[in-house]
């Protein structure tokens, strides 16, 4: 008796077609062209946020020092400094004052507004400038041994910091201090008015 073992192979090659390898092509194409149109829309928005979020750290460093240090702490934002600076000095007990480490915005951001948008529902900037930094009445601003948010005089001045992405409209974050208190609120611009961020 002959027995033989047969086995079942397949009649065709094995392995993708032309067609098939294609298909996973275009559709790889495709996801990859979704993927950098989503990042090019928000790129501008996480910048801008980045940027706010780094001079609210000066503000909030402000004031934190002030209240644990108790001593006054004098926000410089000319002088020396360039257009996207910020810096705090400490006021000494002879009056003196030690400058502590500039904060730079993080490039492309900038201080200032975009054409077209408003003052953030709290109002302390009734006419923004063009500089993006609306602080107050007087062109020194220091926190107090409180955590107050004041003039040389003592005298509680609310503000507003407004920081845009120049090449991208749209792109625009604000937030305002409360003199009171040196409470920090920050907000979102949609285009068509604020929201809390």
């Amino acid at each position: 008796m002959n027995t033989q073992l047969t086995t079942n192979r397949p009649t065709g090659s094995e392995g993708f077609s032309l067609l098939e390898m294609l298909l996973v092509i275009a559709i790889t194409l495709i996801l990859a062209g979704f993927a950098i149109i989503s990042i090019n829309g928000t790129l501008p928005q996480q910048q801008a946020t980045a940027a706010m979020d780094a001079a609210q750290a000066v503000f909030r460093q402000g004031r934190d020092s002030a209240i644990a240090q108790r001593r006054y702490f004098q926000l410089d934002s000319g002088g020396s400094l360039q257009a996207n600076q910020l810096q705090l000095e400490r006021v000494e007990l002879n009056l003196t004052h030690t400058p502590l480490s500039v904060m730079t915005l993080p490039s492309p951001a900038q201080f200032g507004l975009d054409a077209g948008v408003t003052d953030t529902p709290d109002g302390f900037c009734p006419t923004p400038p063009s500089s993006g930094l609306c602080l107050g009445n007087t062109a020194t601003q220091q926190w107090l041994s409180d955590g107050t948010f004041a003039d040389t005089t003592g005298a509680p001045q609310n503000a507003t910091v407004f920081v845009h992405i120049p090449t991208r409209p749209g792109a625009q974050r604000a937030f305002t201090v409360l003199g009171t208190t040196g409470r920090i609120r920050a907000y979102r611009w949609t285009g068509s008015g604020w929201v809390l961020q």
